[in-house]
């Protein structure tokens, strides 16, 4: 586990370096545009581009050094950070500039995310994978848990600029962790490129998912469950900016994204039980969060049923992942994870589609005064500024609760020691793998 810890070290770092410039640029975009749509937009560029290259990136980490890949994703997103510097060094910043910094930066970064996964089976053993996604969830959790807090305050003190100064150097010390695990493990022999074609080879994510029914049913359901926590991701902003400053809203992420640590923790209590149990337990407590947090205005409120979000939500995606980790085999699981970010993120792109014009145009107008929907739900979710997304985001939350119950039928009597797929003639049988 050691190296694994590293590798998790670096993932923190570069967490808390995005969650800064990600923190910044959506209060950037709701203080230009005073709308929850401009907000998903931004969050629609940096994280579109991640999800859409995934099988591409995935295939590359199965094909060249993990670690290296890793290295690559981390150096190249500079080359974005340094656009969106320079558009924001203009008098007037031209949203369209930034936008472009931010998918350039996003492109190069989705090389590390299947990387990175796929590294867990690489260097720890069958008997702590559910540990394993605990720690990286725990590292990747840094974007949530220490950003928002930090860049809340560092933002009306040094500027925007500075953020994405400090996204960037963050850059050095996770090109150096991957460096260090590269250096100790040795570089991974490059796998044999079969002579089936580039887009055979983008599809083989695809169809290792296919044809374990199991896995095929996590990753549909866990789309949907995307879909609805995005929904949340992308209105929380929208609802805690009109009731409280930029340094509280960042306080108040940070506060409720402390419930990754507790998740991460009852993740590691829990190792023993059934995966799928995890899933559908955690998905069940994630809805009835959600509901929670619409239901008041205060802060001190969104805080803790953010809490209880973070936390439930670290429970659901460590069983999903053990789930999917134990159903393809070791040697296809970067374009495994690939093809599985593709697919169940792809929720997430719709939330920023359509979450953000769905509580602009549609539950806010409900909401207010003389609204149709005012007389009835003003007692339970209030009306004004930011209560349309809360209105939003308690219908996420009901259909997270329903979500539950799926996941519980549908699941209820998987094997969850699922023996991994034979290989097929996509894997090379003579290629080993460095621990």
């Amino acid at each position: 586990m050691t190296r694994l810890y590293i590798l998790a070290l670096g993932s923190l770092i570069t967490s808390v370096g995005s969650g800064l410039s990600a923190f910044g640029l959506a209060v950037f975009a709701y203080s230009a545009y005073g709308t929850a749509s401009a907000v998903a937009l931004v969050q629609l560029c940096a994280f579109a581009p991640i999800v859409l290259l995934a099988p591409l990136a995935g295939t590359l980490a199965d094909r060249f050094d993990r670690r290296l890949m890793m290295v690559l994703g981390d150096a190249g997103s500079v080359l974005g950070l340094a656009v969106v510097w320079a558009a924001l060094a203009s008098r007037e910043p031209k949203l369209v500039t930034i936008l472009f910094g931010v998918v350039l930066s996003s492109c190069l970064a989705a090389l590390t995310e299947p990387a990175l996964r796929a590294s867990v089976t690489d260097l720890v053993d069958p008997q702590d994978h559910v540990r394993a996604s605990g720690l990286l969830q725990a590292a990747g959790s840094a974007r949530y848990l220490l950003a928002p807090a930090l860049a809340g305050a560092l933002l009306p003190v040094v500027g925007l600029r500075t953020l994405i100064v400090l996204d960037a150097a963050t850059c050095i010390v996770t090109v150096a962790c991957s460096l260090t695990v590269m250096r100790a493990v040795g570089r991974r022999s490059a796998a044999t490129w079969e002579e089936t074609g580039t887009v055979h080879q983008l599809l083989a994510g695809w169809r290792l998912i296919r044809r374990t029914p199991t896995v095929r049913r996590v990753v549909g359901l866990m789309t949907v469950m995307t879909l609805t926590i995005g929904t949340l991701q992308v209105l929380l902003k929208p609802i805690l900016l009109p009731l409280v400053g930029t340094a509280a809203t960042g306080r108040v992420e940070t506060l409720a994204a402390t419930g990754i640590l507790a998740g991460a923790a009852l993740v590691t209590l829990l190792a023993g039980r059934s995966p799928s149990r995890l899933l559908s337990a955690g998905t069940a407590a994630t809805g009835v969060a959600m509901c929670a947090l619409a239901l008041r205005e205060e802060a001190w409120w969104v805080a803790l049923s953010g809490f209880g979000v973070f936390a439930a939500l670290a429970v659901c995606q460590a069983g999903a992942e053990t789930l999917v980790r134990r159903g393809v085999d070791a040697d296809h699981q970067a374009r495994m994870w690939g093809t599985v970010s593709l697919v169940t993120q792809t929720g997430y792109i719709l939330a920023c589609l359509g979450a953000g014009p769905l509580a602009d145009g549609v539950a806010t107008a409900l909401l207010a005064p003389g609204g149709a929907l005012a007389p009835a739900l003003s007692a339970v979710v209030g009306t004004g500024p930011g209560r349309g997304a809360a209105l939003v985001v308690a219908l996420a939350g009901l259909a997270t609760i329903a979500l539950a119950a799926v996941i519980r039928s549908r699941l209820a009597t998987s094997d969850d020691a699922i023996t991994p797929p034979v290989p097929s003639v996509e894997a090379d049988p003579s290629r080993t793998r460095s621990r």
